[in-house]
């Protein structure tokens, strides 16, 4: 269960990062039964509203977001830092493929019913079902009710709903491109309270997309991911959100979901 555990969280801080990567379009399996949070935080503030408004206008013109993206994993509890670069694609409503480009490659897809880690050191394809057979797929990567944080899509009034959202001026005064800087940090009671303790984002103001998201996690590590080469409304190929193919000869592990509940561990 424990190595479960630990590739759950590897791909959500992924999918975080790629809520964490183009925030703002929900349903989906693990956080159906979640706590609602408690609504007592104070409004937020004219300027942050602003900038949440031309997300949310943004995530409905953009029907697709292709990007590049640099990696870098923070574990600083153990003082190691990892350095990886990729590729993204994300198709509205419910598509999403991130991969590691560079050695050793790695591949994730989730078709808006299961979420693929394709896994190619280990030659291994892990399955975890996100929805029964009979189930309706997700519906949209609506903020708290999917298994991972993703940016792309978040429509504001979900993101005021989990998170208390400031900007943050130091980091904003330090930002060479100009950008804004949204701090985001989950509200207690939230299941992105248990894995995250703030979220930032870094803002184009032309594309009204995130450019940069770094997520702050409750075991200390501090995972960055800058993206590039941003490209909205591109079609894109429909196989690039099937599931992946691989050899014969390797490891196809399934992590399946029971019926009425979530798989045994959330990404």
């Amino acid at each position: 269960m424990k190595n479960h555990l630990s590739d759950q969280r590897h791909v959500g801080r992924w999918a975080g990062v790629a809520l964490a990567a183009l925030c703002l379009a929900g349903d989906a399996a693990p956080a159906a039964d979640a706590p609602e949070p408690k609504a007592e935080a104070p409004a937020p503030a004219a300027d942050v509203v602003e900038v949440l408004d031309k997300m949310d206008a943004a995530g409905k013109q953009y029907k697709t977001v292709c990007a590049t993206f640099d990696y870098e994993l923070n574990q600083t509890l153990y003082e190691d830092i990892q350095k990886r670069k990729g590729e993204l694609a994300y198709q509205a409503p419910n598509l999403l493929r991130f991969e590691f480009t560079d050695q050793p490659r790695e591949t994730f897809v989730f078709d808006g019913r299961i979420l693929y880690h394709k896994k190619d050191p280990t030659k291994q394809l892990i399955i975890w079902e996100m929805r029964l057979p009979g189930e309706p797929a997700v519906e949209s990567f609506e903020i708290g009710k999917i298994p991972f944080p993703l940016p792309f899509g978040q429509k504001k009034a979900a993101v005021l709903k989990h998170f208390t959202v400031s900007r943050d001026a130091t980091e904003e005064g330090k930002d060479k491109a100009k950008r804004q800087v949204l701090s985001l940090v989950p509200k207690k009671g939230t299941d992105l309270a248990k894995d995250y303790t703030r979220i930032l984002l870094w803002i184009d103001s032309k594309q009204n997309l995130p450019t940069r998201a770094r997520l702050y996690d409750t075991s200390e590590n501090i995972t960055t991911a800058d993206f590039h080469h941003i490209e909205t409304n591109k079609s894109i190929d429909a196989d690039q959100f099937t599931r992946p193919k691989v050899p014969e000869d390797w490891e196809i592990v399934t992590h399946a979901k029971e019926d009425g509940t979530a798989p045994a561990s959330r990404p």
